[in-house]
């Protein structure tokens, strides 16, 4: 018993410090914290102060780093946390269990150096806050004091593709009246703000705070990408980014600044489209006060002036509210079907589209069409002889794009537009019209209508910087009573020249039967035509031959006619010479027979030239006595005479 008694009393001297020595033992692991809280033989902290910074009793701001440590277990309790850790997808934010009050008018404690609030002490020391942090934890692996510190994992801020984030500032100095957006915050460093600097898109809340940041919406967008902001200090939404498509163009209206300085006296102008007109004259010229409000002064609020071209912008719609003007064809109709309040097809921005960011899928619009299509009810006029005439027109207008801001700032929309000026006027100008003319005429003359109705457009419209490109007359629907009565009478006027033209047909048929029985005797017309060419050559070959005969003979004659003439001229010198001669034989021969013979031989030689016959050719006689024998000599020998000066043909005759 004794010896049992003295081994308990070993085993307890022995084993109680060993346990005491194990109880005040705790290994911190790589993954962990040691928390030391202080129980007792230390001062009490002062009066709203929960983590001990200089050992008094309670839970104390510094920690235990990986190792193994002992402590009085009866002084001391050493707790064991797991480090704190923040994905790459999270950023930790923190909130401060001790520390001085947070400066009134301020939501969150300023930044102060703690080494990533892992120096509690030093947070404290350096006038840490109580409350949430401006700080916030990037992704890593951190040794904080979870007594000192709460830390919130959150998802960072990430912005998708074909978005923007617009960010809302919920701490930093006050909005000045008159502001919607935020001014942006100072980055140059200057006497007032020493510490101005750039924010890291929002990313360092301090600097924000530090560079004079506003609370509210802010005028800088997010782009595409991941952003490690404090959810605390910044709000952001996810809006679409800005679309403007082909055939448009944004009018941009500027939220930011202050209001644009006006002339005393002028007045405010209504561009919503919306209450009543206090400023705009729609019949005076556009150049009046009301257009002042076209700005290019981009940090004054009211319209630019200059539009946006079609494509994709990272629009703060919280800054700048987009308005869409085509640029392309404005159409618009009055046809049968419609409603007498204008339809429009075209993106209207009134809903939320890519225009107005953050549409559902199931809101945006149809940004493909590059036309806005209106529609209204057909136009119904009244002629002056009272019948009453539907009329289908479509009309196309053209908006300049760099007259886009003038119809925004006068009208609000381009719906506006087409109600107020476009369709009024072309309302009245074909009541005006069909009120002048029977109703007749006035179909008949759509041709005239159509023309000046557009004339009068163009002179118009151009006032408001609107172009008037086409007008067109589709259908015009006419009382059926009238109708019936110009049926009957073009039916009428139909059978009218049905007739003329069976006549004429008649006649043609007359015509064709008299050409085809020409056509059937065409072979003997031809024959006889030919044989009359052929006669007619025939005589015309003959002419021509007489011609040449006669031209022959006249000419042959003329020949002959000289030659005879040449031959009778020589004959006769011939003559005259044999004259001389024989008149000289003759006067010989008279002195040998005397003259008398002579003559009576001369006489007959001349008969015998003369061919003249007086007496048988040879006449022999005889006669009586001596002297008769005497005389029938003398008669032969000038019978021989005779005979030998006859030409022998004619001698040959003569026999």
């Amino acid at each position: 018993m004794t010896q049992l008694m003295t081994w308990l009393l070993y085993a307890i001297l022995i084993g109680a410090p060993l346990l005491f020595l194990i109880a005040g033992l705790r290994l911190i692991n790589d993954d962990e914290v040691g928390i030391l809280y202080k129980k007792m033989l230390g001062t009490t902290m002062p009066q709203g102060q929960v983590v001990a910074r200089n050992g008094e009793v309670g839970v104390q701001a510094n920690i235990l780093m990986p190792g193994l440590y002992w402590r009085i277990p009866v002084i001391w309790r050493i707790e064991k946390q797991p480090v704190t850790e923040i994905a790459p997808s999270e950023v930790g934010i923190v909130e401060s269990i001790d520390g001085g009050p947070i400066q009134k008018g301020r939501l969150l404690g300023e930044e102060v150096e703690c080494n990533h609030f892992q120096d509690a002490k030093m947070f404290l020391d350096n006038g840490g806050m109580k409350g949430p942090q401006v700080s916030i934890l990037r992704p890593g692996t951190y040794r904080i004091n979870t007594y000192a510190f709460k830390v919130l994992n959150t998802k960072v801020t990430e912005i998708p593709p074909e978005k923007i984030g617009v960010v809302i500032a919920n701490d930093g100095l006050p909005l000045e009246s008159g502001f919607i957006v935020a001014p942006r915050p100072l980055e140059l460093v200057s006497e007032k703000n020493p510490k101005a600097r750039n924010s890291q898109y929002f990313q360092d809340g301090q600097a924000f705070l530090d560079s004079a940041g506003h609370r509210g919406p802010q005028l800088d967008t997010l782009q595409p990408g991941r952003y490690y902001i404090n959810p605390l200090l910044f709000k952001v939404d996810i809006y679409d980014v800005a679309e403007v498509p082909p055939g448009y163009v944004a009018i941009l209206r500027s939220n930011v600044g202050l209001d644009l300085e006006r002339k005393e006296g002028s007045p405010i102008p209504n561009v919503g489209g919306t209450g009543p007109e206090r400023s705009v004259d729609i019949s005076q010229p556009v150049h009046e006060e009301a257009e002042s409000l076209l700005i290019l002064d981009k940090n004054m609020r009211g319209i630019w002036k200059e539009p946006i071209a079609p494509g994709k912008y990272n629009l703060n719609p919280l800054a700048f509210t987009a308005y869409l003007v085509p640029t392309s064809a404005v159409t618009i109709d009055w046809a049968s079907g419609v409603d007498s309040r204008a339809q429009h097809d075209a993106p209207d921005l009134s809903k939320k589209g890519p225009m107005m960011m953050g549409a559902p899928e199931d809101e945006v619009s149809d940004m493909d069409k590059a036309t806005e299509f209106f529609k209204f009810s057909q136009l119904r006029v009244t002629s002056v002889d009272g019948f009453q005439l539907d009329v289908d027109v479509r009309m196309i207008i053209r908006i300049r794009p760099q007259n886009a801001a003038f119809i925004i700032a006068r009208f609000g929309s381009v719906k506006n537009l087409i109600e107020q000026i476009v369709h009024p006027l072309i309302d009245s100008s074909f009541r005006n019209k069909a009120g002048e003319e029977k109703a007749i005429r006035f179909i008949q003359g759509r041709t005239e209508l159509q023309k000046m109705a557009l004339e009068k457009a163009q002179a118009e419209f151009a006032i408001y910087h609107v172009e008037a490109q086409n007008l067109l007359i589709a259908y015009i629907k006419v009382d059926q009573a009238l109708l019936d009565t110009q049926t009957k009478r073009e039916i009428a006027l139909q059978q009218q020249q049905q007739y003329e033209q069976e006549a004429m047909a008649q006649e043609k048929r007359i015509e064709v039967m008299s050409k085809a029985a020409n056509a059937d005797k065409q072979p003997e017309v031809v024959a006889a035509a030919l044989s009359i060419q052929i006669e007619e050559s025939k005589a015309n070959a003959k002419r021509q031959q007489a011609a040449g005969d006669r031209d022959y003979n006249k000419i042959t004659a003329d020949g002959e006619t000289y030659k005879l003439k040449t031959i009778a001229d020589g004959n006769a010198y011939a003559q005259r010479e044999v004259g001389k001669g024989i008149a000289d034989a003759y006067a010989a021969q008279a002195e040998v027979i005397g003259p008398n013979a002579t003559a009576t031989i001369k006489m007959m030689n001349e008969v015998g030239v003369g061919k003249v016959k007086i007496v048988p050719d040879i006449v022999v006689q005889g006669g009586d006595g001596e002297q008769g024998g005497a005389m029938g000599l003398f008669t032969t020998w000038m019978a021989q005479m005779v005979k030998d000066k006859l030409p022998p043909k004619e001698t040959e005759k003569s026999e």
